[in-house]
């Protein structure tokens, strides 16, 4: 599960429709349910029921997507953080990140 995807699930969420979230997201309708489709079998439930003239969230997509808009917004107020803290002092995250102890990635 990334960021990006749960993006994606609170933009099909809102609009009630793939193609105008997409339009929304800046990716492709193809690309959005996908993405989509690929998290829901990752999750192993249906987020969407799929109609062709809206699309419905089902009940456990809208609380799987009331939790992502939260994890958005929690995801939001790190880059704050770190924003806030790169203001006070400028510099430390170049040598920080040479530093060849720590891990050099995390996996999703």
């Amino acid at each position: 599960m990334t960021l990006t995807e749960l993006r994606y699930i609170v933009a099909v969420a809102r609009e009630r429709h793939f193609g105008k979230a997409a339009e929304t997201c800046f990716v492709s309708q193809p690309t959005l349910s996908v993405a989509v489709k690929k998290l829901e079998e990752e999750l192993g439930v249906t987020l969407f029921e799929r109609a062709s003239a809206e699309v419905a969230v089902t009940p456990a997509g809208q609380k799987i997507v009331e939790q992502a808009q939260r994890v958005l917004e929690e995801s939001a107020r790190i880059k704050e953080i770190a924003a806030a803290a790169a203001i006070r002092s400028p510099g430390r995250f170049a040598s920080a990140r040479s530093t060849p102890s720590g891990p050099t990635c995390c996996p999703s």
